[in-house]
């Protein structure tokens, strides 16, 4: 068993020496020596079946570095979470049938996953040591954000402790905390939050150069006590972040007035400005559906929006789809 530990720690070590790091020295503050664990992988779970297939969200990343979830249909089989995983590796099939979306895998070429454990809510991942040879701060923080919101998509992980060569690091190279677990918290968060906020998700829209539309969630800060609908929504329309390619599709001046659930629906009343978008079903489309994908971060009942104008119906193109969709996106 030691000179097991020992070979993998100087394997890690060689991977390390090889790699340029543009962030900062690798070997500092790098691995908990006194930590090592045998991982088995746990068969089994409480997941939903849907045939022989489960419909479960992956996350990629923009060029920005802006996580996207994505749904694939993972076949339903023994250690259907590390199979889950296994799409964000680099790869070339995969990076061909993304590159359409104008998205990235967020994990190196040639990773693999040594070994999983899931155990009272906690998924302990080990990786081989090509995890570490990406090439940036932002690639380290999508990677780590998109392994987290991957696996925690499965209802029996709620937490994650990513080890690498059966190794617990204490920081990964650019400075990321692994030393304990990590869970799911602030993503896609553009600036820090102020001492007097609390985080909302809210979706925007943002187009591929193929022409396809993607949702994006983006952690916003609020002043208030706790999220509710209405706080949610204000988040949403009051500003679209910059330089990001983001699209609120709201017409400018538009406020909201009311917003409500009754019987499954989303009801929400904006000011007189929201008639601007008249005939243009897809700009229309785009206020229905990050309206109703942020609604339901708050209230997952929602299951269609109604969009009104001082407490009237406006008139809606044919084509927009008012039923808001299980999963953001498909592909």
């Amino acid at each position: 068993m030691k000179l097991k530990k020992l070979i993998s720690s100087m394997l890690l070590f060689a991977v390390l020496i090889t790699i340029f790091t543009a962030c900062q020295n690798p070997f500092s503050g790098f691995l908990d020596e006194d930590e090592s664990t045998e991982i088995t992988v746990v068969v089994g779970s409480n997941e939903h079946l849907d045939g022989n297939l489960r419909e479960t969200l992956v996350y990629y990343k923009k060029a920005d570095g802006l996580l996207v979830p994505v749904m694939k249909k993972i076949p339903w089989e023994e250690g259907i979470a590390k199979s889950s995983l296994m799409k964000l590796v680099d790869q070339t099939t995969l990076r061909e049938d993304l590159k359409q979306l104008g998205l990235m895998l967020v994990l190196p070429e040639g990773t693999k996953i040594i070994g999983m454990s899931i155990n009272e809510g906690l998924c302990k991942v080990d990786f081989n040591a090509e995890i570490l040879t990406y090439d940036s701060e932002i690639a380290e923080n999508a990677m780590i954000k998109a392994i987290v919101y991957t696996l925690t998509e499965f209802e029996a992980i709620d937490k994650v402790q990513i080890l690498v060569e059966g190794n617990r690091l204490s920081k990964l190279r650019c400075g990321t905390d692994v030393s304990q677990y990590i869970e799911r918290k602030n993503i896609n968060l553009l600036s820090e939050l102020e001492d007097n906020e609390i985080p909302v998700v809210v979706y925007y829209k943002t187009k591929t150069v193929a022409g396809e539309n993607l949702y994006v969630p983006i952690t916003k800060g609020i002043n208030a006590l706790r999220a509710d609908i209405r706080s949610v929504l204000v988040a949403l329309v009051e500003d679209v972040p910059e330089g990001r390619g983001l699209i609120s599709g709201i017409p400018l001046g538009v406020t909201v007035n009311d917003v409500f659930v009754k019987d499954g629906i989303a009801y929400i009343d904006l000011s007189a400005e929201i008639e601007n978008m008249a005939g243009d079903w897809e700009r229309q489309q785009a206020v229905v559906l990050s309206r109703g994908l942020t609604l339901q971060e708050i209230e997952p009942t929602i299951k269609q929006v109604q969009i009104l104008s001082l407490g009237r119906a406006i008139d809606i193109e044919n084509e927009v789809e008012l039923h808001i969709p299980i999963f953001s996106n498909t592909h």
